[in-house]
C-alpha cells in the first residue's frame, strides 16, 4: 500500500498505464545496447520456469501458450504479450511455481542480470517491477475468486475468463485445442466425471456450443 500511496505521489493511474505497461518495457528491453534478447521457439510440455528451482532467464511470450502451476494445482495461464520469471528477478531465488508451455510458444529470452541491472539503471525502473507484481496478484486473486464459486457458476466463470483471453471468434467463440478437458478439470479443480457433467449441463443451457475441429470448448456468443 505505502509503494502505490508513493507512486500515486508522482504519477496518476492512467499515466502508469500509459508509460509502463509490458510493451514500453519489452521496447526499453530490445532498443538497449546492454540487453541482449535471443529467440526460441519452445515445444510442447516444456518448463520454461520450473517450482523450486531458480533461473537465469526472463521470457516474453510472443506466442502460444503457457500454464501456470504450483504444485500439483494449475491456477492461470500465459499467453503472447507477458513476462515470465520477474518474480525471481531480484534475488534469484527459487521459483513458486511451474511455467510449462501448453503448445508450441516463441519466446524472447534475456539474461536475468541484463535486465536486472538495466532496470536499476533507470530512474523510474521499478515502477516495473511494481507493475509486473501486480498482475501477478491479480491472477491469484481472480483464481481464488473462482474457487469460491460452485459447480456451473464457476465452470461459466472460468471458460468465459479464458475465452475472453484466448478465444477466436468464428460462428462461435473458440477455445485454443490446448485447452482439452484434462487441462480444464486441473484448472477448474473439478474430476473429469464432475466436468463432464457440467459441460452437459451448459450445453443444455445454451453457454457452451458443440466441439468443432479440434477445439473441444467452445462458446456460444
Amino acid at each position: 500500500m505505502m509503494i502505490r500511496a508513493n507512486l500515486m505521489d508522482l504519477y496518476n493511474e492512467q499515466a502508469i498505464l500509459d508509460h509502463f505497461d509490458t510493451q514500453s518495457l519489452l521496447k526499453n528491453l530490445m532498443e538497449s545496447k546492454e540487453v541482449n534478447a535471443q529467440v526460441k521457439k519452445v515445444k510442447r510440455g516444456q518448463e520454461l520456469i520450473s517450482e523450486g528451482e531458480s533461473t537465469d532467464y526472463v521470457y516474453y511470450m510472443t506466442s502460444g501458450i503457457a500454464s501456470i502451476k504450483k504444485g500439483t494445482n494449475t491456477f492461470g495461464f500465459i499467453g503472447a504479450g507477458q513476462f515470465v520469471g520477474f518474480d525471481t528477478l531480484f534475488l534469484n531465488e527459487s521459483s513458486t511455481y511451474t511455467i510449462r508451455t501448453r503448445e508450441t510458444c516463441e519466446v524472447y529470452v534475456f539474461d536475468r542480470l541484463e535486465v536486472m541491472e538495466y532496470l536499476f539503471s533507470l530512474q523510474e525502473g521499478w515502477i516495473f517491477f511494481y507493475l509486473v507484481e501486480k498482475e501477478e496478484s491479480q491472477r491469484l486473486l481472480k483464481y481464488q475468486h473462482f474457487m469460491r464459486l460452485k459447480g456451473v457458476a464457476r465452470l461459466d466463470a472460468m471458460l468465459q475468463d479464458l475465452a475472453d483471453t484466448f478465444g477466436t471468434e468464428e460462428d462461435v467463440i473458440v477455445l485454443p485445442k490446448c485447452f482439452s478437458k484434462q487441462c480444464v478439470a486441473d484448472y477448474t479443480n473439478f474430476s473429469l466425471n464432475t466436468l463432464a457433467s457440467l459441460i452437459k449441463e451448459l450445453r443444455r443451457e445454451g453457454f457452451l456450443a458443440p466441439a468443432i475441429k479440434d477445439s473441444f470448448f467452445c462458446l456460444s456468443k
